[in-house]
């Protein structure tokens, strides 16, 4: 049986996309006729403050959901990662923008983690403020993960300047190919 919903915490600063990247997922799930809701939190309304989207794929009712039930938690900052972990249900997963874990996190007996050094790989294709879909690209390959890569890269080139379409689609889809997977249950696709 399917549950209600797929939740998903998107955590991260301001002006590292955290908004912009609950907006890719929702319009994802909706082009395969998902219900989606969405809702956010700020931190200090400046460049930098902490900022939380929620997302909720499936049939729940409303936006919001109880720490402790979350499907995902993606942190685009390692910072964020210990405080967006509360949010985690027992099956969850963590997917954390670092080249290493942090040694806040390192907990894999309790969490499935998988990192992605998502800045470099945006860095590397020239266009650093997208390392965002480098850890989108990272969690669509997760076994319940309900949008399709084929729906998130539809809408990924549909945004932005027309200068970067291809190279967010290129972010994307290394986040899939490069990330460290700890210790827990598989949680990849094979």
């Amino acid at each position: 049986m399917m549950p209600p919903s797929f939740d998903i915490v998107l955590a991260g600063r301001g002006g590292q996309g955290v908004i912009f990247l609950s907006r890719i997922i929702g319009e994802a799930a909706m082009l395969q006729g998902l219900g989606i809701r969405t809702t956010e939190t700020h931190g200090m309304a400046m460049r930098g403050g902490s900022v939380k989207c929620f997302v909720r794929i499936g049939d729940a009712m409303g936006p919001l959901f109880p720490r402790g039930c979350a499907s995902l938690l993606m942190a685009l900052h390692p910072d964020e990662a210990p405080s967006g972990s509360s949010y985690l249900g027992p099956a969850g997963v963590m997917v954390i923008n670092t080249s290493q874990m942090p040694e806040r996190t390192k907990n894999p007996e309790d969490m499935k983690i998988i990192t992605v050094d998502a800045q470099s790989l945006a860095e590397k294709e020239g266009v650093p403020r997208s390392s965002n879909l480098a850890l989108l690209g990272a969690a669509a390959g997760l076994e319940d993960f309900p949008v399709s890569s084929a729906s998130l890269e539809s809408v990924i080139l549909s945004k932005g300047p027309e200068g970067i379409r291809e190279r967010n689609l290129r972010i994307f889809q290394l986040g899939g190919e490069n990330f460290q997977q700890y210790p827990g249950k598989k949680t990849r696709k094979p």
